[in-house]
């Protein structure tokens, strides 16, 4: 498949989360591009959501497409740090990677502080809200439940039809009386 490819450009902007298959995608064009002796070049991209990382690493018997590796939920990483991870650390036959750094990236500033505008990198990320939300209610997705998408607020609400509305409102009640608080998206 890739015998007439001299070099493959990656450049494709991710969000920050194990399970936004983008990563994947260029996992499995690295792997494919090692095993064929092909140069891989990966047009570094910003992480929106920063460099922390949060939430469970991936155990390796629940890998799928939207989890390849062993990797936080958040990872804190570029595509760049991604590609060059899956370089030194995963792919048995890495390719030849060169990474195109950017010029005054901070990774400890979130992508809000550049005063960039937001560009959606899907339609259902039409905002850096969603993006901030996608960790925690992109989850929901692997339900039977809405996370909102299709919707003009994809990622910032949940719903079930067979929820129980009036039940849902006093279990927040009760664990806010048991000291529990509801959190932002962690920014």
């Amino acid at each position: 498949m890739l015998s007439d490819v001299d070099a493959l450009l990656f450049d494709i902007q991710d969000v920050g989360v194990r399970f936004y298959t983008y990563i994947w995608t260029l996992y499995l064009a690295m792997e494919a591009a090692g095993e064929a002796g092909v140069e891989v070049i990966v047009l570094d991209r910003p992480n929106p959501l920063g460099d922390r990382m949060d939430g469970p690493v991936l155990e390796p018997a629940l890998a799928s497409f939207v989890g390849l590796r062993e990797i936080p939920l958040r990872h804190g990483l570029t595509v760049g740090e991604l590609a060059t991870l899956f370089a030194g650390e995963f792919l048995p036959r890495p390719p030849a990677l060169h990474v195109v750094r950017m010029s005054g990236y901070d990774p400890a500033r979130h992508l809000d502080g550049y005063g960039l505008p937001w560009v959606p990198p899907s339609p259902n990320l039409p905002t850096r809200e969603t993006a901030w939300a996608y960790p925690g209610t992109g989850l929901i997705e692997a339900l039977d439940a809405s996370e909102g998408r299709g919707t003009t607020v994809p990622f910032r609400w949940a719903g079930h039809s067979a929820l129980d509305e009036l039940a849902a409102v006093a279990l927040a009640d009760e664990l806010k009386r048991a000291g529990s608080r509801a959190c932002s998206s962690g920014r």
